[in-house]
């Protein structure tokens, strides 16, 4: 089975994006959706924690709401 099966030219393909902790300044790594449904473009796929701080980034949430590291 090939790692890609299923996806449409990599657009349902999460992309791995570093964002600027709110709480302690640290990088959490969140992976975002980049195709699907409107509303669901540019929203984490999964929960994230600072491994620092231990502050949630939780799914679903908008990656604009953040800063980009």
């Amino acid at each position: 089975m090939a790692v890609l099966s299923g996806c449409q030219e990599g657009k349902q393909t999460p992309k791995l994006t570093e964002l600027i902790c709110p709480e302690c300044g640290g990088v959490i790594e969140v992976f975002v959706r980049q195709g699907g449904t409107g509303a669901d473009a540019g929203r984490t796929r999964d929960d994230a924690i600072c491994e620092k701080c231990g502050y949630k980034i939780p799914d679903g949430s908008k990656v604009g709401d953040y800063e980009l590291a």
